[in-house]
């Protein structure tokens, strides 16, 4: 698969979770610190490169399963 359609696909899922995120805390279903953690998951998937992206979870995830 080309970088240019993960970029579109990871696009198009943050925007998804994003605005799935924005509806739930707007019904307050949500609190606070999810709503911050969900956010900042979205807007990495919308902001960053498929490849970018793929690093960083990989990195992050490591993390935790090493301790």
């Amino acid at each position: 698969m080309k970088d240019k359609t993960k970029n579109t696909i990871t696009n198009i899922i943050g925007l998804i979770i994003l605005g799935i995120n924005t509806y739930m805390f707007y019904w307050e279903a949500l609190e606070l610190i999810p709503f911050c953690v969900v956010l900042c998951i979205s807007l990495a998937l919308f902001l960053f490169k498929g490849t970018k992206t793929k690093e960083w979870l990989a990195k992050g995830l490591s993390k935790i399963i090493s301790k």
